[in-house]
């Protein structure tokens, strides 16, 4: 199986956004290797050659049709809230921000090809051998090294590297040998159950049962990075307690640090990058400032690309005033959700499902869609729409309860569930939680829920704020409320560990209704390697959950779409739209510095050197 597995390390590069609920005709890596198990090595390789172009030469390509060559050069500015970060060790951090930057500086062993479809691709290794179910045969890519700078000074990378890092997050420890909860990705990295090294330098990896979610969960997933073990020693616990000193990183990446102030962030194109199909630009600012700054950065054209945290409405008006501008759309990854979890206590209405599930059916989508987002908005299923392959599409959405054109068929199945409760009469009232966050960016959608509740089950319904973290912790540890908010968003497409934490009878967060129908399904996307075959299991656990066959305690209500324009030198990788995690593409993005809207005298700043 070997040859086959080698020869096919490419991968599809999807770069569409906005299909519903297509199958898709690309296998998983693991699938590749089992399915061309019996292929030679002369069909394997042809198999690769089909594969598309690196993301350079597709760059090239299109440039090319364009009239443009992609050159390297210039400053790229960006906005970015980098006073949010967390932490600069790479192992400890979990902030969207710092990830944004870590994106730029580190690699993952493999990394998503498609953020929405699920697809990989390789990174600091070529995508894996599997020889079998549980075995995994990492192998570096050539020329791979750290950057030239302290502690590494420019060595390779190793397969011994890689195993450390592995090992330091199962370990999980602080300086002092003490358990630090701040690896937040421990249990993650458990389900490698050995790591070594083996003839010609490759890691071999084992799992103790098929895993097909490992991959994208582990080793592709957002904060996957690998740093080195000099770096660890070398600043200790500084790392995870010093957010100001952006020089504690130690990476293999195309960029590295320059200068961190608290409100401006630079990165520099490395000077030992060891491949050749990015870091267009000499370096990348990301600079901080809200919504109403942000629109005067762009017109300065001190800023390359505008979307969030602007409004809507603030891009159309950047648009009307630059037509000639590129526009993309970028989904919202958090879905707005009604929590609605099941209670122990007897007394409580959400100890009977049929009143959750009434109460799930009470919201009018359409409705708050058009409140909320207007005509940016899409419907939201059990999984996002922009989940290419994943979610079901918008015509099979359109079928069920809560996504039906005929919102009197609804009523009268919210009149008939709760008749068989009891009666409105008979049911205590609906404790509602609204997250402060959620109401203060959306003013009075806490009360047009509530009032969308009592209106068509005819329940009284109790509401109230809290801050959104302490309404989350209280529900995880049991609270007897529906909250009303943001859901998380999703680190990746496929959906199988998600669910086997919230809808599985096993799971960790289950609070819902499950059944043994679920929970073989679920069982059964673990084990199924097709990835195009999983996408299908998971399409009938959406069908159980819309039907009402099984409840789960999230109930996704509607999504948004984001604006953006970007500047006319700017030209932008596609993947760089996708709903999340994507900041890495910038190193595929490239500047035209002989436009001439480029700005004139964009240069990267001058820093002191530090002490010896």
């Amino acid at each position: 199986m070997g040859a086959a597995a080698l020869a096919l390390v490419g991968c599809s590069n999807d770069e569409s956004t906005d299909t519903q609920g297509q199958d898709s005709s690309q296998d998983d890596p693991q699938t590749q290797v089992q399915s061309q198990a019996q292929q030679s090595p002369q069909q394997a390789q042809q198999s690769a050659e089909s594969q598309p172009a690196p993301p350079q030469q597709q760059a090239e390509s299109a440039s090319q049709e364009s009239g443009r060559v992609a050159v390297p050069g210039g400053i790229m500015r960006m906005w970015l809230p980098v006073e949010r970060h967390d932490r600069w060790d790479p192992h400890r951090s979990r902030y969207r921000y710092t990830q944004a930057s870590h994106g730029l500086m580190y690699n993952r062993l493999i990394r998503p090809a498609s953020v929405s479809s699920g697809e990989l691709e390789a990174d600091l290794c070529a995508l894996p051998e599997m020889p079998d179910e549980t075995t995994y045969v990492f192998t570096l890519q050539p020329g791979a090294v750290y950057w030239q700078v302290e502690p590494t000074n420019g060595r390779a990378v190793s397969a011994s590297d890689l195993i450390w890092n592995i090992e330091r997050q199962q370990t999980a420890e602080d300086t002092d040998g003490l358990l630090d909860p701040s690896f937040f990705r421990r249990d993650a990295y458990a389900r490698t159950s050995t790591a070594e090294a083996i003839d010609g330098g490759a890691l071999q990896l084992r799992t103790d049962a098929p895993d097909a979610a490992y991959l994208a969960s582990v080793h592709a997933s957002p904060f996957a990075w690998i740093t080195s073990p000099e770096a660890a020693e070398q600043f200790g616990d500084d790392w995870r307690d010093d957010p100001s000193d952006i020089l504690r990183n130690s990476g293999t990446g195309p960029y590295t640090p320059l200068l961190y102030d608290g409100y401006e962030l630079t990165l520099v194109r490395s000077d030992n990058w060891w491949r050749s199909d990015s870091a267009y630009a000499n370096g990348i600012t990301f600079a901080s400032g809200d919504a109403d700054v942000i629109a005067s950065m762009y017109e300065a054209r001190a800023v390359d690309r505008a979307d969030f945290p602007l409004t809507n409405e603030m891009v159309d008006e950047l648009r009307e005033r630059h037509p000639e501008h590129g526009t993309y759309e970028l989904p919202l990854d958090a879905a707005v959700e009604l929590l609605i979890p099941s209670s122990m206590d007897m007394e409580s209405p959400l100890s009977d499902p049929r009143v959750r599930q009434a109460i799930s059916l009470s919201v009018d989508r359409r409705t708050l869609l058009q409140r909320l987002y207007g005509r940016w908005g899409r419907l939201s299923g059990p999984l996002p729409w922009y989940l290419d392959g994943w979610a079901l599409s918008e015509e099979a959405l359109a079928r069920y309860p809560g996504y039906r054109q005929d919102r009197s068929a609804d009523l009268a199945e919210v009149a008939g569930l709760i008749e068989a409760a009891g009666g409105a009469e008979s049911i205590a009232a609906v404790p509602l939680v609204v997250a402060d966050l959620f109401e203060g960016f959306f003013v009075g959608a806490g009360e047009a829920v509530a009032r969308m509740l009592r209106d068509a089950s005819g329940l009284e319904v109790e509401r109230e704020d809290r801050p959104f973290a302490e309404a989350v912790d209280a529900l995880r540890e049991g609270g007897d409320f529906c909250l009303l908010g943001w859901g998380a968003r999703p680190a990746q497409a496929d959906p199988t560990d998600e669910w086997g934490e919230s809808l599985h009878s096993t799971g960790a967060w289950q609070r819902g209704d499950g059944s043994a129908e679920l929970d073989g399904l679920i069982d059964q996307m673990r084990l199924t390697f097709d990835r195009t075959a999983r996408q299908g299991i998971a399409r009938q656990v959406q069908e159980i959950l819309l039907s009402g066959q099984a409840l789960s305690w999230r109930s996704p209500l509607v999504g948004g779409i984001q604006l953006g324009l970007h500047q006319p030198w700017l030209h932008p990788d596609p993947r760089l739209f996708e709903f999340a995690w994507t900041t890495h593409r910038l190193a595929t993005s490239w500047l035209d510095t002989q436009s001439e809207d480029y700005p004139v005298g964009r240069e990267l700043p001058e820093v002191e050197p530090q002490p010896e």
